[in-house]
């Protein structure tokens, strides 16, 4: 998106838009423009500001292009005020608005209007026009796609340059190919010569290190914080500007002076930029306690869990959400900064608790690496965990099993499946984990009922603990009294889809909680549930409360 705001504003400062005939003949095609792809928020910004731009013209007066931005924001926003909380909006006028106040501050960091080299001028005013949109839309960025990428300023030295050509042998092109054909594929070929360009360029520079930085979503108030800080370093470096204009005709010393003092605003507008990325990571990364997060994945089952050593995954699927890997799951967890699952767990192998991983198993090269895949014995491996266990082994993540009495780093402890208990692939035999932080214990039962759950009764192993995600969706088959009297949890959570076909959670086993004394949360009324604890207390929240 901050490629096509500085593309346009790139047209509109050297020919209108460049490639396109002055005057309404050039709007006239724009209006056709922007009808064939859609009438979005950029095309509409951009065909308003052209017309005001033809408008000036016609009357005779200066085109202003922060007027002409500022008419464009009013117009959309009358027709659709919620545009103000949409990401395109954000995105295309906050590039233009970027470039026209940050243009200028880092033109005077690189000295661009002192230099004589022409080539050299011309490098400057990029990465001053690159740097202004990414310092501008560093905010919506992190808040919309939790992540930046380092080397887009340098990518857009690159991309800048091309956007007039890319587009105006789009334009020229598609024109052509209505009245000869031939001389219009040619033209096209060169557009589609500078997309194949960009793809390859971007796609190298993803696999360099360090090609992204993971923030997660900032808080509200330190986007107001940032923000307020640019605005106070860019009125410093106006009022620093009129003080040299006003002094440098009289004292060479006061013109030298100026000139370095209108280089700290744009070191000082980049270093705050580097520190609200980095201390955005670090309020999820670096704190205490532990935090378990149900996701409301549908009817399906996906539970993160941050502890002070590493992130956790426990299942991750679902049957009625398309594509929960890299449309629910993924998206939760880069919001959260964990840009790295150290383990994720495996209970069984539905759909419904797979899903979700074997896309991000898949999606690793630009989504979140996963170290270790943890699953059930073989003997309880069906295809699908097996697939899924070539699908990781694929993509460079470890695999291994747990059995009921191994022990993991970060307080976790399989009750189950027991080796050679003879159950079949399936629900009962679960993977079961015990999850102890100081005196807080939760247990995770994937979708373990039946035999399964009856030797988790009889193995001794089970004890009170303060949480349990409920086995199986709440499903009747599970959950016993036997179990319940056992385990008597004070809260109960459930992964469930809203009416679902099952009808989960059952009725029954509402009942048999409610007799145990727990307090039951619900994906289903509640959205994500969190569960935050310090050891010895613990907090509970919903995303729909």
């Amino acid at each position: 998106m901050s490629f096509i705001g500085m593309g346009i504003y790139s047209l509109l400062r050297k020919t209108g838009l460049g490639f396109l005939p002055s005057g309404l003949a050039g709007g006239t095609i724009l209006i056709f423009y922007t009808l064939m792809v859609g009438a979005g928020v950029s095309s509409l910004r951009a065909l308003i500001m052209f017309l005001v731009r033809i408008g000036a013209d016609m009357a005779g007066r200066d085109y202003d292009l922060p007027t002409s931005l500022s008419l464009a924001a009013a117009i959309l926003c009358a027709q659709q005020p919620l545009y103000l909380t949409d990401a395109g909006f954000l995105l295309s006028f906050g590039a233009i608005l970027g470039i026209t106040l940050f243009g200028p501050v880092f033109e005077e960091m690189f000295g661009v209007t002192e230099k004589k080299n022409r080539m050299l001028k011309s490098l400057g005013g990029s990465l001053a026009v690159s740097l202004a949109v990414n310092v501008m839309l560093l905010g919506p960025v992190l808040y919309f796609y939790f992540e930046v990428p380092p080397y887009s300023v340098l990518l857009n030295l690159l991309v800048i340059p091309m956007m007039p050509v890319a587009m105006g042998a789009g334009v020229i092109g598609s024109a052509l190919l209505t009245v000869w054909e031939l001389p219009g594929s040619a033209v096209l070929k060169l557009c589609k010569a500078v997309l194949w360009g960009y793809d390859v360029i971007c796609s190298a520079a993803s696999t360099l290190p360090g090609s992204r930085f993971v923030s997660g979503r900032p808080q509200m108030t330190w986007l107001i914080v940032y923000y307020a800080v640019l605005g106070l370093l860019y009125i410093a470096f106006y009022f620093l500007r009129q003080r040299r204009e006003r002094w440098k005709e009289f004292c060479i010393e006061e013109k030298e002076k100026g000139r370095f003092l209108l280089r700290i605003p744009g070191g000082g507008i980049l270093l705050f930029a580097a520190v609200m990325a980095v201390v955005c990571r670090l309020g999820y990364r670096v704190c205490g306690g532990m935090q378990m997060t149900v996701l409301d994945v549908g009817q399906g089952d996906s539970i993160h869990i941050r502890g002070e050593i590493g992130d956790y995954l426990v299942d991750g699927g679902s049957s009625d959400v398309p594509s929960a890997g890299p449309y629910r799951i993924e998206p939760y967890l880069l919001s959260n900064a964990a840009d790295t699952l150290d383990y994720i767990f495996v209970t069984h192998g539905d759909e419904d608790h797979i899903s979700g991983i074997k896309e991000l198993l898949e999606g690793q090269k630009l989504g979140v690496v996963i170290h270790t895949l943890v699953l059930p014995p073989t003997e309880y491996c069906d295809e699908k965990l097996l697939d899924l266990a070539y699908t990781a082994r694929e993509n460079g993540t470890r695999v291994v099993t747990m059995s009921a009495g191994d022990v993991l780093k970060g307080g976790f402890t399989c009750l189950g499946p027991e080796k050679g208990a003879g159950m079949e692939p399936g629900n009962e035999a679960s993977l079961v984990l015990s999850l102890t932080y100081g005196e807080f214990d939760m247990l995770l039962t994937g979708d373990v009922e039946g035999k399964g759950e009856d030797m988790l009764v009889e193995s001794g192993r089970l004890h009170k603990y303060d949480v349990l995600k409920a086995a199986h969706h709440g499903s009747k088959n599970s959950g016993t009294e036997p179990f319940l009297e056992i385990v008597k949890p004070s809260v109960t959570l459930i992964s469930a889809g809203a009416d679902n076909r099952y009808g989960h959670p059952h009725e029954e086993t509402l009942k048999r909680l409610e007799a145990a004394g727990s307090r039951v949360y619900s994906t289903q009324e509640n959205g994500a549930i969190t569960v935050r604890t310090d050891g010895e207390t613990m907090e509970i929240e919903g995303v729909l409360e």
